[in-house]
C-alpha cells in the first residue's frame, strides 16, 4: 500500500494491504491476493434479517428492510405490457395473407431451399395495416399470415400498432424461412420515434440518502412536475463511488501485467444512470413515482436529479406472436474463433423505442444472438411463451444471449424457453430495472445474469437451469472490465448448479438468493466462487465469496440455500397482492378481460320474447332441451314458387353493433340431403326506402321470406353451412339490381365436413371489422370441425369491402332443416 501511494496511485477503500511484487515498473502491478490452493466448505449462517420477504397472517407478502437507512427488496410485479395489469389484448385481424404459391430450389450451401419471396408482400400489408386509424391504445390491427411456409428474403419491420400473427409455432403453424444475404442483422424489427428529455428544467434530489425501493422521491422545487409527466430520474455518480466499489484503476491491477493494460477503468461520466418513471403524485416538493427506483441514490456518491421526458413519439402496441422463425444460414461455414459468418440472422426479434409491446408464442432457430433483444427507449415489454431452439453461429463472447435485455424498463420475461445459449437469461450494460425473468427453462444453458457495467433491478424467479448457471456478481476484469454486472438482484426458488451472489460494497444496492427449487444432493461443486473471486480479486478481503456446500454460494444475502421458500414465485405473489388474484391469474393465463356479455338466452323459455320470425310456416317449440326449430317441408322441386314460402329466418329483437363474438349450441334433428343452414351476422336493410336499416319495420315484406329478398336488399355477412363452407357478403347486386360476379362470395369455400344429425356442435364466431372467424367444435368429442379465419374485405369482384357496424342476428333455415338450439350469447370484443 505504502509502495503504491509512492507511486501515486489512488487507491480504492477495499484494496488489500499488500501489493505483490512486479516485474516490470512499465505494466500495472496486482494488488489482490492469489486464490487459495484449496477452497473450504464455509458453515452457512441464516442472516438475522430472515426471512426477508414472507407471507403475513392476510395472505400479502410482508417485506423487512435489509439496511438500517430503509432499503427493501422490489417489487417486480409492474414488469410486463401495461405493468401486468391486463392481459395482453388479442389484436382484430385487419388483413389477411397466405403463403405465395412456387417452386421451391436448392439455395448453395444453405439449410433450408429458396422460395417465391413473400418480403415485399408481408411488409406492404404491415405497412397498410398502420395506415388505419388506431384505437384509444393505439391499436390499429394485425396482419395473419395463414398457416404455411412463407420464404422472406431481408428484414421485416412491425409499425406501431401492427401485429404480425401467424396461426402457430409448430411446424404445422406459420413458418417465415429467413433469408440474410450478408449475415448478422435483425429479422423483425419495431420501434420508432425515441424519447425526448428536456434537460433544461432539471431539478437535484433534496437529502442525504434515497433507499432503494423508493417511490417518493423529494427534489429542491416541484413546482414544474404534475401527475401524468414522465420523467427521467437520473442517479448522477461520482469518482468516489467508482472507487468505492474497485472499479476505477483497480481493475488494471486485479490481474496486472500485460492484461491488466486491457482493462478499462470506469469513468463517472460513462456512468449517470436514467431511470425512467411517470409521477403518480405531487406532494408540496415531494414526488411519487409508479415505479419504484431499483438502487439507492447517496449525496455522498453524486446524489442525483429529475428532469421532463417525452415519449409521444414510441411505438405502442406492436407485436409478434404465433410464428415460427427459421434463419436460413450457410452449412459450410467454419466457426475460426474469429469472424465466422453463417449468414443467418443475429437476432430474430428486435425491440426499442417501444412501450406496452410484446412478444408472445413465438420459436426461433438458428440465430447467431437472440430469440428476443431487448433495447434503448423501451418500456413495459412482455416476452412470453417463446422458444430458442438450435442457435447457429460462434459459441463466444457476443454470441448467444437467447433473451437479452439491453435497455428500457420494466420487462418482462415469462414462460420461455432455451437451448445451447451462452447467457440464456441476459441483462446488459446500464440497464436500468425493474426487469424479471419468470418461470423459464435452459437446457445445455450457460449462465444467466446482468451481463457487465451495472445492471440493477434483476428478478430471477423459478429459473430452472441443470446444467448452467444464475449469478449476480462482480465480474471484474473479464473482458474489458466488466466490472460490478449486477446490483439489487434477486434469484427466488431457482434451480442450477451454481447460484451465485456478491454484494457491492456502496449501500442500497445488494444482491439476493433466496430459495432452491432443485433435487437435494450431496456434492455441489463451487466453480461460481472460483470465477467470481478471481475475476473481482476478492480473496482475503472482506468481499470474498463463501462456498456453503449448496447450489447458493458468495457473499451476498442468502436465505434457505436448500429448499424453496414460500411463495413458489415472488413475482406472482406480488402481482396478486397488488391487482388480485383473479384478474392476476387472467394476466398470467393470457386471458383477457371478459367480454361484456351482450345477449344471452339458454333458449328453453318464450322465444317470443328475444326473437321474431319471419316465414309462417315454421315450426318453434320450446323444450327443455332448448328451442327446436323447424323450417317447412316444400322443396323446390316440390314446387318452385311455393317452396320460398317454406324457408325461415329467426331474428334476434336487439341490434349489436361493433366488434362481437357469437356462441350457441346446436343439435341436427332432420336427415334431409336438401338445402341448408345459415348464420346472419349485423344484418340491417340497405336504407333506401321500403327496405330502411332497421328491418323490423318492413316484416311484412318477409312474410314469404324468399332468398332474393335478403341477398338484394340487406346488408350483411353471412354463413352458410355447406359441405363446403362459404362465408358472404350481402348485398349481391348493385344499384340497378344487376348481378355482381361471385355473389357477394369471400374466398375461400372450405371444406370441413357434414353437419351430423343427432350430433351436437359449439359454434364461435368472432366478428371483427376486417375479419370473421368460425370456429366449429363437436360437442361430445371435441373434435375441432373448423377453425378458419376470413379477410372480409376480400369480396369477389366489384361490392365495396364497406365494414358491418350494426344490426341484428338471424338464424336461417331452408325448407326440410330442422335443429334445436340452445345457449346462444353475443359478447361484445
Amino acid at each position: 500500500m505504502i509502495e503504491a501511494r509512492a507511486r501515486g496511485l489512488d487507491l480504492c477503500s477495499r484494496c488489500p494491504d499488500k501489493i505483490l511484487p512486479v516485474e516490470s515498473q512499465d505494466l500495472p502491478d496486482s494488488w489482490v491476493n492469489p486464490a487459495p490452493k484449496e477452497i473450504l466448505t464455509s458453515t452457512f449462517e441464516p442472516s438475522p434479517l430472515k426471512p426477508l420477504v414472507s407471507m403475513g397472517p392476510d395472505g400479502n407478502l410482508v417485506y423487512n428492510f435489509y439496511s438500517d437507512k430503509g432499503d427493501r427488496v422490489l417489487d417486480w410485479s409492474y414488469c410486463g405490457y401495461k405493468q401486468s395489469e391486463v392481459p395482453i389484448p388479442d389484436v382484430p385481424v385487419r388483413k389477411i395473407l397466405s403463403p405465395l404459391m412456387g417452386e421451391t430450389s436448392r439455395d448453395g450451401n444453405m439449410a433450408y431451399p429458396s422460395g417465391p419471396d413473400s418480403r415485399d408482400e408481408i411488409q406492404a400489408a404491415l405497412n397498410k395495416v398502420s395506415g388505419l386509424t388506431s384505437d384509444a391504445d393505439g391499436v390499429k390491427g394485425a396482419v395473419l399470415l395463414k398457416a404455411g411456409t412463407y420464404y422472406v428474403n431481408g428484414s421485416l419491420h412491425i409499425p406501431s400498432g401492427v401485429v404480425l400473427r401467424g396461426e402457430g409455432n409448430d411446424e404445422n403453424g406459420t413458418t417465415l424461412i429467413l433469408r440474410n444475404t450478408s449475415g448478422i442483422r435483425n429479422a423483425i424489427e419495431f420501434g420508432e420515434g425515441g424519447i425526448e428529455q428536456f434537460g433544461e428544467g432539471t431539478v437535484r434530489i433534496a437529502g442525504n440518502y434515497l433507499p432503494s425501493g423508493s417511490y417518493e422521491v423529494s427534489v429542491t422545487d416541484a413546482s414544474s412536475f404534475k401527475p401524468g409527466d414522465f420523467v427521467f430520474v437520473r442517479k448522477t455518480v461520482n469518482k468516489k463511488w467508482v472507487e468505492d466499489l474497485g472499479m476505477g484503476e483497480r481493475l488494471q491491477h486485479i490481474r496486472g501485467g500485460e492484461e491488466g493494460l486491457k482493462k478499462n477503468p470506469w469513468q463517472p461520466k460513462s456512468y449517470q444512470f436514467m431511470h425512467l418513471r411517470q409521477i403518480a403524485k405531487v406532494n408540496g416538493n415531494k414526488i411519487t413515482l409508479d415505479v419504484m427506483m431499483p438502487q439507492s441514490i447517496a449525496k455522498e456518491h453524486g446524489g442525483g436529479e429529475v428532469f421532463k421526458a417525452d415519449l409521444a413519439s414510441l411505438a405502442t402496441h406492436s407485436g409478434v406472436e404465433s410464428l415460427r422463425l427459421v434463419s436460413n444460414y450457410d452449412t459450410s461455414a467454419v466457426d475460426t474463433g474469429k469472424d465466422a459468418n453463417f449468414l443467418n440472422f443475429r437476432t430474430a426479434i428486435s425491440v426499442s423505442n417501444a412501450m406496452d409491446s410484446w412478444v408472445r408464442n413465438v420459436t426461433v432457430k438458428h440465430l447467431q444472438f437472440a430469440a428476443v433483444s431487448i433495447g434503448d427507449g423501451s418500456r413495459q415489454i412482455t416476452v412470453r411463451d417463446c422458444k430458442y431452439l438450435e442457435p447457429v453461429g460462434p459459441n463466444r463472447g457476443g454470441f448467444r444471449y437467447a433473451y437479452n435485455i439491453g435497455g428500457g424498463t420494466g420487462h418482462l420475461v415469462y414462460n420461455c424457453y432455451s437451448e445451447d445459449a451462452r447467457h440464456d437469461f441476459a441483462g446488459g450494460s446500464r440497464t436500468m430495472g425493474p426487469f424479471a425473468f419468470v418461470n423459464s427453462t435452459a437446457v445445455r444453458g450457460g449462465q444467466s445474469e446482468p451481463h457487465h457495467r451495472w445492471g440493477t433491478g434483476f428478478l430471477f424467479d423459478n429459473i430452472t437451469t441443470k446444467d448452467g448457471s444464475i449469478a449476480a456478481i462482480n465480474r471484474g476484469d473479464s473482458g474489458t472490465g466488466h466490472g460490478w454486472a449486477a446490483a439489487n438482484t434477486m434469484i427466488w426458488n431457482c434451480d442450477a448448479p451454481n447460484i451465485v451472489v456478491f454484494d457491492p460494497e456502496t449501500e442500497g444496492e445488494n444482491n439476493f438468493a433466496i430459495g432452491y427449487s432443485g433435487d437435494e444432493k450431496e456434492g455441489f461443486d463451487h466453480k461460481g466462487i472460483m470465477y467470481s473471486n478471481n475475476r473481482s480479486g476478492y480473496w482475503g478481503t472482506p468481499q470474498e465469496g463463501k462456498f456453503y456446500g449448496y447450489a447458493l454460494m458468495g457473499s451476498g444475502y442468502i436465505e434457505s440455500p436448500d429448499a424453496p421458500v414460500e411463495p413458489k414465485s415472488l413475482f406472482v405473489q406480488q402481482l396478486i397482492d397488488r391487482i388480485g388474484r383473479e384478474q392476476a391469474m387472467r394476466v398470467l393465463e393470457g386471458k383477457e378481460d371478459e367480454n361484456k356479455i351482450l345477449f344471452e338466452d339458454p333458449m328453453t323459455g318464450n322465444w317470443r320474447e328475444n326473437w321474431f320470425l319471419d316465414g309462417k310456416k315454421a315450426t318453434l317449440r320450446n323444450t327443455k332441451e332448448g328451442l327446436f326449430f323447424s323450417a317447412g317441408t316444400v322443396t323446390k322441386s316440390d314446387d318452385s314458387l311455393e317452396y320460398h314460402a317454406h324457408h325461415a329466418v329467426l331474428w334476434t329483437r336487439k341490434e349489436f353493433g361493433g366488434d362481437i363474438r357469437i356462441s350457441y349450441e346446436m343439435t341436427r334433428i332432420d336427415g334431409s340431403d336438401y338445402g341448408t343452414t345459415l348464420l346472419y351476422i349485423q344484418a340491417q336493410g340497405i336504407g333506401t326506402p321500403p327496405y330502411v336499416e332497421d328491418i323490423s319495420a318492413w316484416n311484412d315484406l318477409r312474410e314469404i321470406p324468399d332468398m332474393g329478398i335478403y341477398f338484394t336488399y340487406m346488408d350483411l355477412l353471412s354463413l352458410s353451412f355447406r359441405e363446403n363452407l362459404r362465408c358472404k357478403r350481402y348485398p349481391w347486386r348493385d344499384e340497378k339490381l344487376e348481378w355482381y360476379p361471385g355473389k357477394g362470395l369471400i374466398e375461400p369455400m372450405v371444406d370441413y365436413g357434414k353437419i351430423l344429425p343427432g350430433k351436437t356442435y359449439l359454434v364461435e364466431v368472432e366478428k371483427r371489422a376486417a375479419s370473421l372467424r368460425l370456429r366449429l367444435v363437436e360437442k361430445v368429442s371435441g373434435k375441432i370441425m373448423i377453425d378458419h379465419t376470413w379477410n372480409t374485405d376480400n369480396i369477389a369482384n366489384g361490392i365495396e369491402p364497406i365494414h358491418i357496424q350494426k344490426g341484428r342476428i338471424g338464424l336461417r333455415h331452408m325448407s326440410t332443416r330442422q335443429f334445436t338450439y340452445r345457449n346462444f350469447k353475443v359478447e361484445g370484443l
